[in-house]
């Protein structure tokens, strides 16, 4: 039946039972109507539809079989459009879930793209872009993430929806940080909120909690600690109306602040700040505890309690199992710092290759990048020169193919500090001159 109108079904389903055209008639149906259905020349009204499913089942009856009004008067759009949201909503349901399989994804995301741009579905192909990006977004795949939200967002602007063009911004915002983009970023977690702020929007106050917090973390990774504790400040200051997910992300711009201040070596007011989070603990997800615990531990090892830090990071390995890989991969960095301030090297060589099998597995450049660089110090530390050259050299690949500029200034000191302690003067002073401002530059000069 598929790829027929419903008077083309009318007419297959009437000669695959041998009747005529009289036999669907009634005194409210003529066999003229049936005849300008069948050739299309009539729509099929719904009570029509129900006189002629009513006709079909005094012979399907004794089949076992029942036609609905609903089947007739479905056309080859109607059920190619209630196929593709069924099996958007499933791909919606499997996200939400955590349940993602590429294997699985990728030919469903395949054939829906077949059809809803074989039929022209406008809003249906929107979705399908945006969840595909969100898709690609929790497989580590960012560039490709960027790319179907960059789509999509086409069409939401044209469309003027502005909560579904703000959720979108917050999203290529996310997808921009994770590979350390952090300018670009901000760029579009503040569309993000300016959009809220421009538009009256459903999720506004939702959309302005989520990238008040974005936004601070973009700042912190750009060391501007002063912008990011008045973000955090406004956050705290403003009444929010929506107080059931004010409760929820509360945690998070407490945990946020707390990490500002440690930022700041202001380490009375950190301490305060984790302390705070953990005695709330009961009201907190697995998620939130976990990375208080890691960060709280780092916080130890700045000030010199090692012992401390160990028993915070023993607390947080015991929710390791609760939470996603991007925040496992913090905790096992933090546990590399403990092994290394505690001299204990055979554990910090396990540590290390256990860190950066999960960066390769989820494809985390940032921590793929951290990984390589403390494997490299390691090596420096033990004068094991040549080892600690290649990471850098593999640090040195990350940066070139994802322009990351934020790590451009480490990679060329860790260069310079090998090459200078392995005798090679020469290739030193050509990495520092890299870091280091041309004072005779004629730019300069005006």
């Amino acid at each position: 039946m598929e790829g027929l109108t419903p008077g083309e079904k009318i007419k297959k389903l009437r000669l695959d039972l041998g009747l005529k055209q009289d036999d669907l008639t009634n005194e409210e149906v003529s066999k003229c109507l049936i005849s300008m259905i069948e050739r299309n020349k009539r729509g099929l009204t719904w009570s029509v539809a129900k006189i002629v499913a009513d006709s079909f089942n005094q012979y399907y009856k004794n089949m076992g079989k029942e036609i609905t009004p609903e089947f007739l008067m479905e056309t080859e759009i109607d059920r190619v459009t209630k196929e593709v949201n069924e099996d958007l909503a499933y791909i919606q349901s499997l996200l939400d879930k955590g349940k993602i399989d590429k294997k699985l994804m990728t030919p469903i995301f395949d054939k829906l793209l077949g059809l809803v741009n074989q039929w022209e579905m406008r809003i249906e192909k929107a979705e399908l872009l945006f969840l595909k990006g969100k898709f690609n977004y929790l497989t580590y795949q960012y560039n490709n993430a960027i790319k179907d939200f960059a789509e999509v967002l086409a069409y939401y602007i044209e469309d003027k929806n502005h909560s579904k063009v703000a959720r979108t911004y917050n999203f290529l915002g996310m997808s921009a940080y994770m590979l350390i983009s952090i300018d670009q970023a901000i760029n579009y977690y503040t569309l993000a909120y300016n959009t809220t702020l421009q538009h009256d929007i459903s999720n506004g106050e939702i959309i302005k909690m989520q990238t008040t917090k974005n936004l601070v973390l973009c700042y912190r990774k750009m060391k501007r600690y002063d912008i990011a504790i008045q973000y955090i400040n406004s956050f705290k200051d403003t009444k929010w109306k929506d107080q059931d997910y004010y409760e929820k992300i509360i945690g998070d711009i407490t945990l946020l602040e707390a990490n500002t201040f440690r930022d700041m070596t202001n380490y009375v007011k950190a301490e305060q700040s984790y302390r705070k989070i953990i005695e709330m603990k009961e009201f907190l997800d697995d998620e939130i505890l976990f990375m208080t615990y890691d960060n709280y531990a780092i916080l130890l090892l700045e000030m010199g309690k090692v012992d401390s830090a160990i028993k915070k990071v023993a607390r947080a390995y015991e929710l390791i199992n609760k939470v996603i890989p991007y925040y496992r991969l913090g905790l096992i960095l933090t546990k590399c710092k403990c092994h290394m301030k505690s001299g204990r090297l055979s554990l910090l060589f396990e540590t290390l290759k256990e860190g950066l099998s999960l960066a390769e597995e989820v494809n985390h450049v940032e921590m793929l990048i951290n990984f390589n660089f403390a494997y490299a110090q390691t090596y420096i530390f033990l004068k094991n020169y040549e080892n600690a050259l290649n990471h850098i050299k593999v640090v040195e690949k990350y940066v070139i193919q994802n322009k990351i500029k934020t790590k451009e200034s480490d990679l060329n000191i860790f260069f310079a500090e090998v090459y200078c302690k392995a005798g090679e003067p020469d290739k030193s002073v050509e990495y520092m001159l890299k870091v280091r401002k041309d004072y005779f530059d004629l730019i300069n000069l005006y």
